[in-house]
């Protein structure tokens, strides 16, 4: 006979795996399904890891359309997420990009956030509140199912793109918007002149959702009723499919070419060796053997590379909240 767990059993064997690793001085790496980050065999001590699987905690909790929240596990995978919520035309705003089976846990963990970035807000600005395990095994709630829920320190917001490294997010309660139909058109024009114009264009009363330039072509995403686009010179309706291509991002290099993603004022000029500029100007591209000569860069791979290029201010600030959350440090450093 087959038995199964509850909810509350799964949360409590996850709450004693994180207690016994104390005990064992054990180093614990929470996934999920694995689409961005591989499950390391050793730490930075070199000492063996130990998995923290939550992809099977998945599911539903709770859902409001009326009142626009969504409450999900930890392990839902995003297709039966955004299916759900396509059910009632409604969508997740920030557009996560699915890298194959990922799951909202995953998302919130790494905190990545689609091409409406510049005008609809990030994965953060969508969090009302969230149940978690701190690193000493204790179940803890944060916020709520409402924005006016939340109160004292925002944990449930700060806590996106911690990638796992100072708690097990188990459940979310994320603020969902109605499903938008949107328009995608595209000009052909060299980079310079896209960028220009996508800044130009971000600050007129045009309800865009995205910007972006790739191939020759600037693209840009309108929402709703807008005013005829396509009577201007050498503007023409395009499909949708570049939004996926370049969420998540991953093109063919030449031979001995990384992909580096380089964050930017979305103003600044075209940079050498860009293959495609997202996120309205904020987002580039570059495909070179040589790492580019700006501040916020990360090296990207197939799947999603962490950044560790924090400034000694916010090292700090992290190391002191991974002291509050996880004291004896058992949740693996991304």
């Amino acid at each position: 006979m087959s038995t199964f767990s509850t909810p509350n059993q799964v949360i409590e064997q996850f709450a004693e795996q994180i207690k016994q690793a104390n005990i064992d001085k054990q180093t614990i790496q929470i996934t999920g399904n694995q689409s961005k980050v591989p499950l390391g065999i050793e730490d930075f001590n070199g000492l063996p890891v130990q998995e923290l699987n939550i992809s099977n905690y998945s599911g539903i909790i709770e859902y409001e359309p009326a009142e626009l929240v969504v409450t999900v596990k930890a392990g839902t995978p995003l297709t039966e997420l955004q299916a759900a919520l396509a059910e009632r035309n409604q969508m997740l705003a920030f557009e996560p990009p699915d890298y194959g089976n990922s799951t909202i846990g995953g998302t919130y963990a790494v905190g990545l956030t689609g091409p409406s970035k510049p005008f609809r807000g990030i994965l953060r600005d969508f969090v009302l509140g969230t149940k978690l395990i701190d690193g000493q095994g204790r179940q803890l709630g944060f916020g709520g199912k409402m924005i006016k829920n939340v109160a004292g320190y925002d944990v449930s917001r700060m806590l996106v793109g911690s990638k796992g490294s100072m708690a097990l997010i188990t459940e979310m309660s994320l603020k969902v918007i109605p499903l938008a139909v949107e328009v995608t058109y595209c000009i052909e024009m060299p980079e310079n002149e896209a960028i220009l114009l996508m800044n130009k264009m971000a600050g007129t009363a045009l309800p865009m959702t995205g910007g972006a330039y790739y191939q020759g072509r600037f693209y840009y995403r309108v929402a709703g009723e807008h005013p005829l686009q396509t009577n201007q010179v050498g503007v023409r309706e395009c499909d949708n499919s570049v939004w996926v291509t370049l969420n998540p991002f991953r093109p063919e290099l030449e031979s001995g070419e990384k992909l580096w993603r380089v964050d930017v004022e979305s103003t600044n000029p075209a940079i050498e060796n860009t293959i495609a500029v997202g996120m309205g100007g904020t987002r580039r591209w570059v495909a070179s053997p040589n790492k580019p000569n700006h501040p916020y860069v990360t090296l990207w791979q197939t799947r999603f590379a962490p950044r560790h290029n924090d400034t000694p201010c916010v090292q700090k600030i992290k190391l002191g909240l991974r002291d509050v959350f996880d004291p004896n440090h058992i949740f693996k450093q991304l």
